[in-house]
């Protein structure tokens, strides 16, 4: 039986430009595959925070801690809040 596939939504400070999301986005998908993550996106709405969103099996649980260590590699990015259920 295939698993459930979930999504989690992290509030980020500091992704404001499509060159910021490309940043942060290579620095996670170089942490995806060791924490059995998925598919990863951007919702820049031109405030103070974007939204990521990061897909997963429902077993893996993403770790705050590493996303935001991933993000700060990148550049001045930094999770400001989890919400792990966003189903």
């Amino acid at each position: 039986m295939a698993s459930e596939i979930v999504s989690c939504r992290f509030t980020v400070s500091g992704i404001r430009t499509d060159k910021d999301v490309k940043k942060a986005l290579q620095s996670l998908y170089d942490i995806f595959a060791e924490h059995g993550l998925g598919q990863a996106t951007f919702e820049v709405t031109g405030g103070e925070h974007a939204d990521l969103f990061i897909k997963h099996q429902a077993s893996v649980e993403p770790d705050p801690d590493i996303i935001d260590q991933a993000l700060a590699r990148a550049g001045d990015f930094r999770v400001v809040s989890a919400d792990l259920h966003s189903g």
